[in-house]
């Protein structure tokens, strides 16, 4: 066989299985299902019909301790958590006005322990990069920019004798006395 026989015969033969599986003669997804014959074989295709289901908003988490934050907004705890030896604060900022544009310097913000009054900074991960949302590699600052906005930050976990500790952001009222889970 020459050589551009074979080629137009394996064209051919790729081209058979994709032509019979051409999607332009399937009903849209409004369309009610019916069965589809058309296709080489008899086999039958039948459409699927999603039906919408609505969307059921989820409540707010509610705050463990509120404090006023910077320009009249309001800053929320709404976790403090320990899991393995990693303490995860996670936190929301609102504002009765105005989309939120506050931003904290991350190298601002920690934990203190309350049983050994021992500050404890944020996370850094091998590469160097901060444990926090809303920073990307070396950024001094964490964003909460949205109505409500939400961000988070990682640390090493206190003892498990500590019960309590106390948070600080810049610009913020401190979270006293808050209690640990784990």
């Amino acid at each position: 066989m020459m050589p551009g026989r074979s080629f137009a015969v394996l064209a051919m033969f790729t081209a058979l299985p994709l032509a019979a599986c051409g999607g332009s003669d399937q009903p849209s997804s409004n369309q009610a299902a019916e069965p589809d014959t058309s296709a080489a074989g008899g086999v039958t295709r039948e459409a699927v019909v999603r039906e919408e289901t609505p969307v059921t908003p989820i409540a707010p988490a509610a705050a463990i301790q509120s404090q006023p934050g910077p320009d009249g907004s309001q800053v929320d705890l709404i976790k403090l958590a320990v899991t393995g030896d990693i303490l995860t604060a996670t936190f929301r900022c609102s504002s009765q006005d105005k989309i939120n544009t506050e931003a904290f310097r991350v190298d601002g913000i920690s934990i203190i322990d309350d049983a050994t009054s021992q500050r404890i900074s944020i996370l850094k991960d091998n590469a160097g990069d901060w444990l926090a949302s809303s920073v990307s590699g070396n950024s001094m600052m964490v964003s909460c920019e949205v109505k409500p906005g939400i961000f988070w930050a990682k640390f090493p976990a206190p003892p498990a004798t500590s019960k309590t500790v106390s948070i600080n952001l810049p610009n913020t009222a401190p979270f006293d006395g808050v209690p640990v889970t784990r």
